[in-house]
């Protein structure tokens, strides 16, 4: 699964549809069609009782607890028997861009397209009702409201899906070798592309949507130095060159990399070069 490089900044799902859904033998519902949708996704939680879908061509019971997640082109159809009794709560997406390495409205959860809640079940299943109940006393800071519950409840359906990565022996969410490498190379190309702005571990951490304990551990896994060392070694690279190409004093340098103290960066360069900056511009 996919679910690694989660870019806060620009995560701005857009809901076409909020719909509480009932069906009961009191209040019987007709069945829709086998169809798909083919830009955007749909999510159904079933908040209770049961209800059977064709999906992909096989049947399945879906229960309290359980979401289909109908990715574009996923072809599915509720099939309401004459003794279904269920509530599910609809939620229509597009702009579903939180991870940058998966593609745009889609949500990885392996070969399957229903996801059984564990550990986050009690919370998510709380946010629908939520949802369910804000719609019911509708006013003009509903739509606000609707749409911070719709990202919170999706936000607790990505760490039920990372739940499933736990690692066996220490319950940490853990990445498979290629995701590891998807989450280290969005490290890499995030520090090339903004070494000159102020950036830490907790930054990364921030906009990877992950812990920097796991950042740090996956980076230093596959890279051999960790994301601040990379990141200096970036912005030590680009001083060397603007020292060897230009005639900017030191101070203005250091600021262009990354660096308000040009004392501390003096003392970095050195270290990493055996030289200080001006030496090694006088050298070159």
């Amino acid at each position: 699964m996919n679910k690694v490089h989660a870019n806060i900044d620009c995560y701005n799902p857009q809901i076409l549809f909020v719909i509480d859904g009932w069906c009961s033998p009191e209040i019987p519902v007709p069945e829709t069609n086998y169809h798909c949708h083919e830009d955007f996704i749909e999510l159904s939680f079933i908040t209770s009782g049961s209800v059977d879908y064709l999906i992909e061509g096989e049947k399945y019971t879906l229960k309290k607890g359980q979401v289909l997640i109908s990715n574009p082109g996923v072809y599915h159809q509720e099939l309401f028997e004459a003794n279904t009794n269920c509530r599910e709560l609809h939620i229509g997406l597009t702009n579903l861009n939180l991870f940058s390495n998966v593609k745009k409205d889609y949500i990885d959860i392996g070969n399957k397209n229903v996801l059984t809640f564990t550990k986050y079940k009690d919370e998510i299943l709380k946010s629908c009702l939520e949802i369910v109940e804000e719609q019911k006393t509708y006013n003009q800071t509903s739509p606000f409201m609707l749409k911070s519950l719709v990202m919170k409840l999706l936000v607790l359906l990505y760490r039920e899906i990372n739940e499933e990565d736990t690692t066996r022996d220490s319950k940490e969410f853990s990445f498979k070798s290629r995701e590891k490498k998807a989450l280290v190379e969005s490290i890499t190309k995030y520090l090339t592309e903004n070494y000159t702005e102020d950036i830490s571990l907790y930054t990364l951490s921030k906009n990877m949507y992950l812990s920097p304990v796991y950042i740090s551990k996956i980076f230093k896994e596959l890279m051999g130095d960790s994301p601040i060392n990379y990141l200096i070694q970036i912005r030590l690279s680009k001083a060397k060159e603007l020292l060897d190409d230009s005639k900017l004093s030191i101070k203005s340098i250091a600021k262009m990399v990354g660096y308000s103290d040009p004392y501390y960066f003096s003392k970095l360069y050195k270290k990493y070069y055996g030289v200080s900056p001006n030496k090694s511009r006088n050298a070159s």
